[in-house]
């Protein structure tokens, strides 16, 4: 397997990699976007639909073996650490300067927690802020993490009242299990707990969101979980193509069901780093 790495000047997350790569003694070829601009261009003009732009350009390192094309030190480690098998839980971090996102402790298959745990290491140690996101499942793993100390911030998402969570979180949930990371998370001192419009594929497999009904029925078992009404939560919408835009004005139905169980819930615009 020839590795590639494509990277940026001064770039702490392609340091990361490189960093990786060398203390396992795997060789690779790497290429800097500005120095070697004419080999870059080259590769990003046949692979311009592979290549990831975020708001501020392309993200860097850019990771070829000649199977895959990988982005972002997140999913480049994983990718390194476990083949393909971390993908359900580790994706395209969203924040920018410093920190990283994309890691979801609850989506993390059985086996593959030392993985895990080593990648949120890795990447705390390499420099990085880390976002770990969890959705009321794998509290076991959850506290392991947050045990290590090597995550900044805290979010639990709670994407679906419990008859839905296979269809949108990929597995059932387990009120115990929510309870126990309702506290984990409660006691991180930079935490948020969100209930999600979920976006998902519905009958017939055309994208749709869960109903403030249901968004309601999440609440009551968070609610029933923690027994806090006055528990701090924020309702956020999934967004996603094809479907309308959903934010501000038209969250008010879901925080008025919502506060039949938890009265201080309030709408939440996404926050960038």
């Amino acid at each position: 397997m020839s590795i590639t790495l494509y990277t940026a000047p001064d770039c702490l997350r392609c340091k990361i990699v490189k960093e990786f790569l060398a203390e396992r003694g795997q060789e690779y070829t790497a290429y800097d976007f500005k120095a070697d601009k004419d080999i870059f261009n080259a590769y990003y003009r046949a692979n311009r639909s592979a290549i990831y732009r975020n708001p501020e350009g392309v993200e860097f390192p850019i990771f070829d073996d000649g199977t895959v094309i990988k982005q972002g030190t997140g999913e480049i480690l994983a990718y390194l650490l476990s083949g393909r098998v971390l993908e359900a839980c580790v994706t395209r971090s969203e924040l920018l300067h410093g920190w990283i996102s994309g890691l979801n402790v609850s989506a993390c298959p059985a086996g593959q927690e030392d993985n895990f745990v080593t990648l949120v290491r890795l990447l705390a140690k390499g420099g990085l802020t880390v976002e770990l996101h969890a959705d009321g499942r794998r509290a076991d793993l959850l506290q392991r993490v947050l045990d290590e100390g090597h995550v900044s911030r805290v979010v639990l998402d709670v994407v679906a009242p419990a008859a839905l969570y296979p269809a949108i979180a990929g597995g059932e949930i387990a009120q115990e299990d929510l309870k126990r990371s309702i506290a984990l998370t409660r006691g991180h001192k930079d935490h948020l707990i969100r209930l999600v419009v979920s976006a998902y594929a519905g009958e017939g497999g055309a994208m749709t969101r869960v109903t403030p009904v249901e968004v309601a029925e999440a609440a009551k078992m968070v609610f029933e979980a923690c027994g806090d009404r006055m528990l701090p939560v924020f309702i956020e919408a999934q967004q996603v193509q094809g479907l309308e835009k959903l934010e501000d004005q038209a969250l008010l139905p879901y925080r008025s069901k919502v506060r039949a169980s938890l009265v201080k819930a309030e709408i939440r615009k996404p926050e960038a780093h």
